[in-house]
């Protein structure tokens, strides 16, 4: 990538890094997203069982770039619901 002078433009944590759709939990009764984003449709199946709510749908949202805050926030939100959903799992089989 070069500016307009020619010079080569520096590349590193700042630039955004690529994705193509972010996933969120919504329900048609609420306005803004229940949960989210997340990385995955897998981690929102997984976070949508978590809140057991019959309306609660997986919708995927298209954008352009995701930094690294929300790069961080997508995977944290991934691993927390996966953990919920295998101590639900666990504690019903008890």
């Amino acid at each position: 990538m070069k500016n307009q002078n020619g010079a080569l433009a520096p590349t590193g944590s700042a630039c955004l890094k690529k994705a193509t759709e972010l996933f969120f939990i919504v329900h048609p009764k609420v306005a803004k997203p229940l949960l989210g984003p997340f990385l995955t449709r897998a981690d929102a199946e997984c976070a949508r069982v978590v809140i057991r709510s019959a309306g609660a749908a997986v919708e995927a949202r298209q954008v352009f770039a995701v930094d690294d805050f929300i790069r961080g926030h997508a995977v944290n939100n991934g691993w927390v619901c996966r953990a919920l959903l295998g101590i639900a799992t666990q504690w019903r089989q008890a």
